[in-house]
């Protein structure tokens, strides 16, 4: 029996596999008796399997080389076989503004695995009533902001168990696992893998996989100013230092009128939106901030982001005072002590 092969080569690793650099192939790797056949593709449609399927199942890979480097890429595999498992697994977070699921590490998120075609009974063996579910985490570093998938699965998982009933299984996670010197500010990924188990016919193999991005906590600092200060001529020019700003977020410098910003409205004084696929950090000038004061007196700064999590404080907030009336000291004097000073 030969199966039907629907292919869709996505953009998600390297621009696009579809360019004329790249060339795209589907390898069918038969478990039972390890033949190994390619076939060239096109980047979208779909085609018969060159071999039939035996009793071990095959395992179907596509995978895309950009010629230009002579890279490989492995984009996507299956497992297919008469009595092998089937399984899928989703992400859902707090965020529903990306493509790739994304959270960021103090945030919750689940995984929702959905599981079928496991058999029952003694007679079946292990592969065909169990599956193992790996969670495998990476972090992001400086010199690699970007994470190869295949490296990230081929380590050692974090935790593993075992599935063998059929349905939904959801796992609840109060934060992502991944972990720094300061834990605010860890960031990577979390990859969550669904395999068929070994048998003797067939490798252990992937059925099923997906992950999620991880963000850190934002900070930052309002440079130029401190609590306390008073201003008496033209305000300073300040600076803010805006660190890991979440990839969907609006960054604001708000005026308070008094010293506190609980209960009251801020003036938008500094705007900075940020639409990426990743988090950034920024330096941001400020000038000409005197047109915000409408009188003397005291007021406060506050440097806040606002994402899908809420608002928040990047920094504590700065509270000065305003102080510009002009006092004039002046000797006062009269007509007859000006006559007195004229007579001697």
């Amino acid at each position: 029996m030969k199966t039907t092969l629907l292919l869709l080569i996505a953009a998600s690793i390297h621009t696009n596999a579809q360019q004329a650099s790249y060339i795209n192939f589907v390898r069918q790797h038969q478990q039972g008796t390890n033949v190994i056949w390619d076939m060239p593709v096109q980047p979208v449609g779909s085609a018969n399997s060159m071999l039939a399927l035996e009793s071990g199942g095959a395992l179907f890979q596509l995978w895309t080389i950009d010629q230009a480097k002579a890279t490989d890429y492995l984009l996507d595999q299956k497992l297919v076989g008469a009595y092998l498992p089937k399984a899928d697994i989703k992400i859902i977070t707090l965020d529903p503004d990306s493509k790739i699921p994304r959270t960021r590490v103090d945030q919750p998120f689940r995984v929702e695995i959905q599981v079928s075609d496991l058999l029952t009974g003694p007679e079946f063996p292990l592969s065909a009533s169990t599956v193992l579910l790996q969670r495998h985490v990476a972090a992001y570093t400086s010199e690699q902001p970007v994470l190869d998938r295949a490296t990230v699965v081929a380590g050692t998982p974090l935790n593993s168990g075992y599935l063998n009933a059929n349905g939904q299984h959801v796992l609840a996670f109060p934060a992502s696992a991944l972990n720094a010197s300061n834990p605010t500010k860890a960031s990577g990924e979390e990859h969550f893998v669904i395999h068929a188990i070994s048998d003797g016919s067939f490798s252990q193999t992937e059925l099923a996989a997906a992950h999620v991005q991880v963000w850190p906590v934002a900070s930052g600092a309002i440079k130029g100013i401190a609590n306390g200060d008073e201003l008496r001529f033209r305000s300073p020019n300040l600076e803010l230092l805006l660190n890991d700003l979440y990839p969907r977020s609006d960054t604001y410098l708000l005026l308070y009128e008094g010293s506190s910003i609980h209960g009251n409205t801020g003036v938008i004084v500094s705007a900075f939106p940020m639409d990426r696929d990743a988090a950034e950090s920024h330096v941001v000038p400020v000038s000409d901030m005197d047109s915000k004061f409408k009188e003397d007196g005291t007021y406060t700064l506050a440097l806040v982001s606002d994402t899908v999590f809420g608002r928040e404080l990047l920094c504590a907030p700065v509270t000065f005072s305003i102080n510009r009336t002009m006092h004039v000291n002046a000797m006062q004097v009269g007509f007859s002590d000006i006559k007195g000073l004229e007579s001697r």
